[in-house]
């Protein structure tokens, strides 16, 4: 199959897109930005920034990936945001580039599910099969180890970490780290 992109989507000279990349109505996808094979995208979803998503992603109506970092020492840099293979990203997903102060990245790995409305702010990493499910919300800095499971509208403080298959239940505030504790 093609890559096809739809007649209203707006893909900017420069875009890098894979083969058989589909690219919905009203996206629009900028400059530095690199979609990999069999990615679908959109309809309307922005793409911005140094954005740089893998192969056989699913990201779906108005998310917004490799948007500027939510931080006051943000000066215009040439942060990045990197996605990994085989990720569902929902409705109105908002997943935004690193800092300097935090290395200039953001991370989202591979193999894991992001439920409408959740946001992922600069510098956080998430580990491969990670979930989380509607409204979870992760300020800056966090860091979500594989397979751990945020319920829905759960939220974490900036410079956290969530371990390893931790479960966390919905409408949790996170201000400490979380850990699965070992059987004894």
């Amino acid at each position: 199959m093609a890559t096809k992109i739809h007649s209203t989507a707006v893909v900017a000279p420069g875009a890098e897109l894979g083969q058989d990349v589909e690219i919905g109505p009203y996206t629009v996808v900028g400059a530095h930005v690199r979609i990999g094979d069999r990615t679908r995208v959109g309809p309307q979803v922005m793409l911005d920034g140094h954005t740089d998503i893998g192969e056989e992603n699913f990201i779906v109506g108005q998310s917004s990936l490799g948007t500027p970092p939510q931080d006051f020492s943000y000066r215009g840099e040439d942060t990045r945001l990197v996605v990994g293979h085989r990720n569902t990203i929902r409705e109105f997903v908002t997943i935004n580039r690193g800092t300097v102060k935090g290395g200039g990245y953001t991370r989202i790995g591979s193999d894991n599910l992001l439920m409408a409305c959740c946001h992922v702010a600069h510098d956080c990493e998430l580990e491969d099969h990670v979930i989380l499910g509607n409204g979870v919300l992760l300020a800056g800095h966090t860091l979500v180890e594989h397979h751990a499971n945020l319920s829905g509208m759960a939220g974490a403080v900036a410079f956290i970490t969530v371990g390893a298959y931790a479960y966390v239940g919905g409408m949790t505030r996170m201000s400490k780290d979380v850990r699965v504790m070992p059987p004894t």
